[in-house]
């Protein structure tokens, strides 16, 4: 961010920065955890004929935590999708109020989405369970959750400093 951004959006943007690397650790041990449980589970079914009971609710809950962490880190790091057709068209003038209204109703379902993982993510209770394990879900929502509330935060803060470099070049825009 250019230096004449103010603290306060400085200071936010590398604590999230400091968060979603702490989420994205966390992703790469579950990572690392998937990738031996998969050839656990390969060895024992191919190998020994004798698959192994629940290795399916293991799987499932690790690939949650690689999930969550791979939306918080990559929301940081501008790895999600977006094509700027607007800014082909319209140049600088229009994409400074576009910009600013789609990171508005970003902010807006991510908030949404995370509100609903922390509130209404589970639904039935029998829903809420792994199939052999009866692992509990709930808490690897609870993770999504904050992995999608990082990203909503983040956006939050490109919102504001975009605004606040409303009449300069965005710094959160990609060039063209």
């Amino acid at each position: 961010m250019p230096a004449d951004t103010p603290p306060a959006l400085l200071w936010a943007d590398k604590q999230l920065g400091r968060l979603a690397g702490l989420l994205a650790l966390l992703g790469a041990v579950a990572i690392v955890a998937l990738m031996g449980i998969t050839i656990v589970a390969v060895t024992w079914r191919y190998l020994l004929n004798d698959p192994i009971f629940g290795i399916e609710d293991l799987s499932v809950v690790t690939l949650t935590i690689v999930a969550g962490a791979a939306v918080a880190y990559g929301g940081r790091h501008g790895a999600h999708v977006s094509v700027d057709v607007i800014g082909f068209v319209a140049g600088r003038k229009v994409t400074r109020i576009t910009n600013a209204i789609m990171r508005l109703l970003a902010v807006t379902i991510l908030t949404l989405a995370t509100w609903a993982l922390f509130t209404k993510a589970c639904g039935i209770e029998k829903a809420c369970i792994t199939n052999n394990f009866s692992i509990e879900h709930r808490p690897f929502y609870y993770f999504l959750g904050v992995a999608i509330g990082v990203y909503a935060l983040q956006v939050f803060v490109q919102l504001l400093t975009g605004l606040y470099h409303f009449r300069d070049e965005d710094p959160n825009e990609i060039g063209l």
